[in-house]
């Protein structure tokens, strides 16, 4: 009972904690873009996407080992100790062997993925924050591994308000706009990495040592997950680089914002599926009928409020870009609706990955459906934004998302059908898709840059009949998972 608490009050403290900063991210959305060009946002952009890659390169994606680990070692203090002494320093020199790699080869580097933006200082300091950032993140989960929700968010918290205090000092007072961010970001995870070494130092978590033995075990563990960690990152970053070279560096940037309002779908369906998967678990171990019922309404019940969010950002983003967002980012939202189709056809996956998750076979094939969807991405952008600029990279995006959830129900199916059918899925979703499109469309033929006090009120209708149409025909999955809820709470209680 601990035990599950303990998951259920980490899961809550982890949704918060990315909500609160998701929001308040948000809410300073409009100062960073008055202060920040399209084209400086388009920097930040190509080098966040390339960190998002290299991280796990870097590491080696040990930071699932340090988790699996973990388990393993923890009744061994010095076993313990020596592991993640080991992990650290190695990724310490890794991160350093990589900054040199990449100072070598600056010529090539910049030339192939980061067109208009100097090595000096911007790809510099992108690579030098590499080696500490890697750190961070080994420290992060270490910590996830250890279940210390509660420290865990409160660390994330502080970081993230010291990172947004160092931004706006560095952009608003030293008007260093890119420049800024990046040297902020270096900042922080230098202050993070003292932090960290002290930590384990205090709670006696670690031995500076090179243990090779335990080195290769959890490499052994990690370097086939690479795959699966890198291929999403890299798709987003190529898409980026090709919008870059067909286009410029200020379309990165509008393309970046899109994103950032398509990426808050995909953390509510994140959120909620790392509450609903120890859940999941636990029905699924029982294996009786009414428990998988039970999952189906459930998860039912969670697409319906999904497409509320589908709906309301693909309504309305086009309101907020243009009331709160410089002109020059006017045309951001016409980008949005085609992230919501993809993140929206995503949800599917998340039902169905969890099937995968639960069967330690089938997590070994999980690869296929992330690399197949990658690639395609990769290959459909390569050829659809020299035509159609950023909206290529989207549909490219959409396309592969499509594959990746097919992939992934294909491959569910093989290990166990619990009763989730794809067509009923849809039938939830596409509705919303349909009332979006109806509501964009006097948005997309005659106010595309302007605000209009008549299209807003078309769009709250339109937004009022389809919360009547799908209470209407969707009225038995949402007393089900009421029910299931109040069980849940009441189980909780006693």
């Amino acid at each position: 009972m601990e035990s599950r608490k303990k998951v259920f009050e980490n899961s809550f403290l982890y949704i918060f904690s990315s909500l609160l900063v998701k929001a308040i991210n948000f809410l300073l959305l409009p100062l960073y873009t008055y202060f920040l060009t399209p084209e400086d946002y388009g920097i930040t952009n190509m080098v966040t996407s390339f960190s998002n890659v290299a991280i796990y390169i870097v590491a080696f994606s040990l930071y699932s080992a340090i988790i699996r680990f973990y388990v393993d070692y923890k009744d061994d203090r010095d076993k313990l100790k020596r592991f993640f002494g080991t992990v650290l320093v190695f990724v310490f020199f890794s991160g350093i062997i990589f900054f040199i790699i990449i100072f070598i080869s600056r010529y090539f580097v910049i030339k192939t993925f980061f067109k208009g933006i100097s090595y000096i200082p911007f790809i510099l300091i992108a690579t030098l924050t590499l080696i500490f950032l890697t750190l961070h993140h080994v420290h992060q989960n270490i910590l996830k591994g250890m279940q210390k929700g509660k420290k865990l968010v409160l660390i994330n918290l502080i970081v993230f308000f010291t990172t947004v205090s160092f931004n706006l000092l560095f952009i608003i007072a030293f008007k260093l706009g890119a420049l800024g961010i990046l040297l902020s970001t270096l900042i922080v995870n230098i202050l993070y990495f003292i932090f960290l070494l002290v930590d384990l130092h205090n709670n006696d978590l670690f031995k500076l040592c090179l243990d090779f033995k335990l080195l290769k075990g959890a490499l052994k563990y990690s370097i086939p997950i690479i795959p699966h960690d890198t291929s999403t990152q890299i798709a987003q970053f190529a898409s980026k680089v090709f919008i870059n070279k067909e286009d410029s560096l200020g379309n990165v940037g509008i393309y970046g914002v899109s994103n950032h309002f398509g990426s808050v779908i995909d953390l509510i369906q994140a959120s909620f599926n790392h509450a609903f998967q120890p859940w999941f678990f636990e029905n699924m171990l029982e294996k009786s009928k009414k428990n998988r019922q039970n999952i189906i309404s459930l998860s039912s019940f969670l697409i319906i409020i999904y497409s509320f969010v589908y709906i309301g950002i693909g309504l309305f983003s086009q309101e907020v870009i243009i009331l709160l967002l410089p002109k020059s980012y006017a045309l951001a939202w016409t980008v949005i609706p085609i992230f919501v189709v993809g993140f929206s056809i995503k949800s599917i996956y998340y039902f169905y990955v969890n099937i995968l998750y639960y069967y330690k076979k089938a997590v070994k094939v999980l690869f296929i459906a992330t690399i197949s969807g990658s690639l395609l991405d990769i290959i459909l952008a390569f050829y659809l934004v020299p035509r159609y600029g950023m909206y290529g990279a989207a549909i490219a995006f959409v396309c592969a998302k499509i594959i990746v959830s097919s992939i992934v129900v294909i491959l569910s199916k093989r290990f166990d059908d619990i009763g989730y059918r794809v067509l009923s899925m849809l039938k939830i979703i596409m509705p919303s898709l349909i009332f979006m499109g109806l509501g964009l469309y006097f948005s997309y033929t005659k106010y595309l840059t302007a605000f209009s006090w008549r299209v807003l009120i078309y769009k709250i209708l339109m937004c009022v009949i389809y919360i009547i149409f799908i209470y209407f025909t969707n009225k038995k999955h949402v007393i089900n998972a009421v029910n299931i809820v109040k069980r849940l709470l009441k189980k909780q209680n006693s």
